[in-house]
C-alpha cells in the first residue's frame, strides 16, 4: 500500500501536468449542488476538491464554500477557479475543523482513493452539523464498460483505487452510521453531448450535436448496478432523514 506522502506526490504531479484539464468542467458540477439541495446562505465542505469547480459553483449560488484537497497543486488551482472560497491543503482522514460545522459535505470521485476510507467518512461526519447531507461519488466495479474492454480502473487508478459494486459501497456507508436517501447514476459522460455545436466546430460538432442525445437515451436505458459511478446521498442515521 502505498503512503500518504506517495498518494500526495502522484496528485501533485498529476494536477502539475494536467491543471484544469485534469477536472470535468464547470457545468458538471451544478448538479450535484441540486442533489443536496444546497441552499444559499448554508456551508458546504468539498472534501478532495481537486480544482475547486464545486466550490465555484455554489459560490454562484451563494453557498458558502470551503474545500481541502491533499494535493498543492490542485489548491493553487482551486484558489484561481474558485476565488473566495476557503481552500487548504489536508487529507480527508484527518479534516482540521471543528465538529459539527457544515451543512453539506461532498467528496466526488475522491473516496476510493483514500488510504482509510472508513476514517475518511468517520471524519465527514465528525464535521457534519447533525442534520447535514453528504454527497458522494465512488466508481463502480461492476461497470459494464469495463467487462465488454476486459479490464477495470478509472484514469486514476494507478494510485491506491479501491473498486467496489453498488451493494458493497451501501454497506460501507452504512457500516459508518449514514443512512442512504438516494442514489442517482453518475451520467457526465451522456449529457455532457447535449450542448449546441459552437459556430466553429464544423461537421464534427454537428455529428456530435445529433448523436448526444441518441447517446444519452442508451446509457439511461443500462440498470443502476452496470453504471459507471455511482452518486450517493446520504445523512447521518442519528437524525431523522430528510429529503434533500
Amino acid at each position: 500500500m502505498p503512503s500518504a506522502e506517495d498518494v500526495k506526490s502522484w496528485y501533485n504531479q498529476h494536477y502539475a501536468a494536467q491543471g484544469l484539464q485534469s477536472m470535468r468542467p464547470a457545468a458538471a458540477y451544478p448538479v450535484f449542488l441540486d442533489l443536496l439541495g444546497a441552499r444559499a446562505g448554508n456551508r458546504l465542505l468539498d472534501v478532495s476538491c481537486g480544482t475547486g469547480s464545486l466550490l465555484a459553483a455554489a459560490r454562484e449560488r451563494a453557498v458558502d464554500a470551503v474545500g481541502v484537497d491533499l494535493s498543492d497543486e490542485a489548491v493553487k488551482l482551486a484558489r484561481r477557479v474558485a476565488p473566495g472560497a476557503e481552500v487548504a491543503v489536508g487529507a480527508g482522514e484527518a479534516l482540521a475543523f471543528r465538529d459539527g460545522s457544515f451543512d453539506y459535505v461532498s467528496c466526488l470521485g475522491s473516496l476510493e482513493h483514500f488510504l482509510d476510507m472508513g476514517k475518511g467518512l468517520e471524519e465527514m461526519k465528525r464535521v457534519a452539523k447533525p442534520a447535514a447531507h453528504f454527497c458522494i461519488m465512488v466508481p463502480n466495479q461492476d461497470f459494464i464498460g469495463w467487462k465488454v474492454l476486459g479490464h477495470q480502473g478509472t484514469a486514476q487508478q494507478d494510485i491506491n483505487e479501491h473498486l467496489l459494486p453498488l451493494k458493497a459501497w451501501r454497506q460501507l456507508f452504512e457500516r459508518h452510521g449514514l443512512v442512504v436517501l438516494r442514489v442517482v447514476p453518475d451520467r457526465w459522460h451522456a449529457v455532457r453531448w447535449r450542448s449546441p455545436p459552437s459556430p466553429n466546430g464544423g461537421k464534427r460538432g454537428a455529428a456530435r450535436f445529433v448523436i448526444g442525445p441518441v447517446l444519452e437515451a442508451g446509457w439511461r436505458l443500462v440498470p443502476l448496478r452496470w453504471q459507471y459511478q455511482f452518486v450517493f446521498v446520504l445523512a447521518n442515521r442519528s437524525t431523522p432523514p430528510t429529503s434533500p
